[in-house]
């Protein structure tokens, strides 16, 4: 698999191999956030993008029944009785069709001594049913996308040297390819030769863990949440596979979780528990504690332990790690390069890694070469100059990067000579 980018915010031109572990290093201010949110958004706004589009529509037919003038707020909708009449109306090939759908409804919800003195409210409302039903698929499209994009992008999509011309973003998957193009920072054009199956996470930022008891993610409106949060608040609630899913899981990954579970247990040996909040529980069972006492580092792990027993990764699935190393001491740096590896070997994920530093890189190297695993990792370079990014291959002159990214010690110590010369020169 490939991402391919051309002209995007301050992205000249990249074409990133996803096929594993995928390194992207470089200095600030240099595209790399950029890149990973990219293919973050390629993969949820076009994962089942008929089914979401269908349910937005079924959505707002929903409130179109609920909102009806003289249903009134007193009157029960039994939920599976509007799903019904929703999927009919959907189905339904005339205005007359569906008015005497909303009719029936009513009918069989209102109480016997409420009577309909006009149809004014059903006209109006089967007006509003026609709309919904009239948006052809790609204008819903081509706004979803520009939706989801700006949102991310805060607007800025096209590049910032040539505003007027086209963005491109593509995902090469076997023979064919998924591309989006935008123009003015919206989308312009879109063409899918894939139905993505596979889902991917982002993760840049640990206390996002907190957020489980601060609100109920649940229940809290999607328009509080980004994207990115809600898809990741999901798998980390656990909520869409039940209990007995859950278990089938763990059997079936049993073998392939004990090399892992090993490593995380080296910093978390306990599990995160659900009752009335989420806590973690030290492996003895004895201590709970709030998981927004836990320390930064070890949410790092904690949300992978979670994703992973909750069963929510799963084989070709992006990891999208920004600055992975940034939360932690350099022994547990090591041991979640170990991870990263030990993962991508058991689970066939695609990591995507973002990171300003060398050891880091210099250490998930060795972990790769250590399991087999040298054959499926590409690392990159970015680099800004004029005020746009570029990315180059340097998997095979990985020293390009360590060059770059120079040991912070050696450069304070660089810093120590210089003032120490001076310092001596004036006595």
């Amino acid at each position: 698999m490939k991402l391919r980018i051309q002209n995007f915010a301050k992205i000249k031109e990249a074409d990133i191999i996803l096929d594993g572990i995928t390194v992207i290093a470089g200095n600030n201010n240099t595209g790399k956030s950029t890149v990973g949110k990219i293919l973050d958004y390629m993969y949820n706004a076009t994962n089942n993008l008929e089914d979401k589009m269908k349910n937005a529509r079924k959505s707002r037919l929903r409130n179109i029944i609920r909102n009806i003038s003289y249903v009134g707020s007193l009157v029960h909708l039994p939920p599976r009785a509007v799903s019904e009449t929703v999927e009919q109306i959907l189905e339904a090939e005339s205005q007359e069709d569906e008015l005497f759908l909303l009719q029936t409804f009513l009918e069989y919800v209102l109480p016997e001594d409420r009577v309909m003195e006009d149809e004014t409210g059903l006209i109006e409302a089967v007006e509003q049913i026609d709309a919904i039903k009239a948006i052809p698929d790609e204008v819903f499209t081509r706004v979803i996308l520009s939706n989801y994009f700006e949102e991310i992008f805060n607007g800025n999509i096209n590049n910032t040297q040539d505003s007027d011309g086209i963005a491109i973003v593509e995902i090469h998957i076997k023979n064919g390819k998924n591309t989006i193009e935008f123009c003015n920072d919206i989308c312009l054009s879109f063409s899918f030769d894939n139905n993505l199956i596979s889902s991917s996470v982002y993760l840049d930022n640990p206390m996002l863990l907190d957020k489980l008891n601060n609100t109920d993610v649940m229940r809290l409106p999607r328009r509080y949440l980004s994207e990115q949060e809600y898809n990741l608040y999901i798998k980390l609630a656990g909520e869409r596979s039940s209990v007995e899913e859950r278990a089938m899981n763990e059997i079936i990954n049993m073998e392939k979780l004990d090399e892992v579970m090993r490593l995380l247990n080296k910093v978390i040996p306990g599990e995160i528990t659900y009752n009335q909040k989420y806590e973690y529980r030290t492996e003895k069972g004895k201590n709970k504690i709030d998981i927004r006492s836990m320390s930064t580092g070890l949410k790092s792990f904690a949300i992978l332990k979670q994703l992973i027993m909750n069963g929510s990764l799963n084989n070709k699935d992006a990891v999208i790690l920004d600055e992975p190393e940034i939360h932690l001491h350099p022994e547990w740096q090591m041991v979640y390069a170990e991870l990263i590896v030990v993962l991508q070997e058991k689970f066939d994920l695609n990591f995507i890694i973002n990171t300003h530093s060398s050891h880091f890189l210099e250490t998930l190297d060795f972990y790769a070469l250590k399991y087999g695993r040298k054959g499926i990792c590409h690392y990159y370079l970015s680099e800004e100059s004029g005020g746009v990014c570029t990315f180059a291959e340097v998997t095979n002159t990985p020293e390009k990067i360590y060059k770059q990214l120079v040991d912070p010690s050696l450069l304070l110590a660089k810093e120590k000579e210089r003032w120490e010369e001076e310092h001596e020169s004036i006595r």
